[in-house]
């Protein structure tokens, strides 16, 4: 069983802190707020989009808690049927609204609108 390599890739980057998320800083966003552009109230963590932004309360109804839960030690990295269905939540979750996704879309002109949603 596989996931889209795409938002495999996403929820790889930001497990590994290299992603879009405004807490991670390089050379283009030195400058700008760390703090969550939904909610504007804490910095834009992994952690803080995927469990705890007020903004994407709502998206998160109607899946399991345990999807959200992304410590080392949580169900969703296990090797098993309920770790599988657990990551396919969270790898839809942040497909569907769009986390680790870069504001300017224009930086990926080669990929298409389908690869950013699915």
């Amino acid at each position: 069983m596989t996931v889209n390599k795409f938002a495999a890739f996403r929820l790889y980057q930001m497990r590994a802190g290299k992603s879009y998320l405004k807490v991670e800083k390089d050379w283009r966003n030195l400058e700008a707020s760390v703090l969550c552009p939904r909610c504007e109230k804490k910095p834009k963590t992994c952690k803080h989009v995927i469990a705890g932004c007020l903004a994407l309360t709502s998206a998160r109804v109607g899946q399991p808690d345990e999807s959200f839960d992304i410590s080392p030690k949580s169900f969703v990295w296990a090797e098993s049927k309920k770790g599988w269905d657990l990551i396919q939540c969270l790898v839809s979750f942040i497909s569907l609204n769009k986390l680790n996704v870069p504001s300017n879309m224009n930086i990926f002109r080669f990929m298409r609108a389908s690869q950013i949603q699915s």
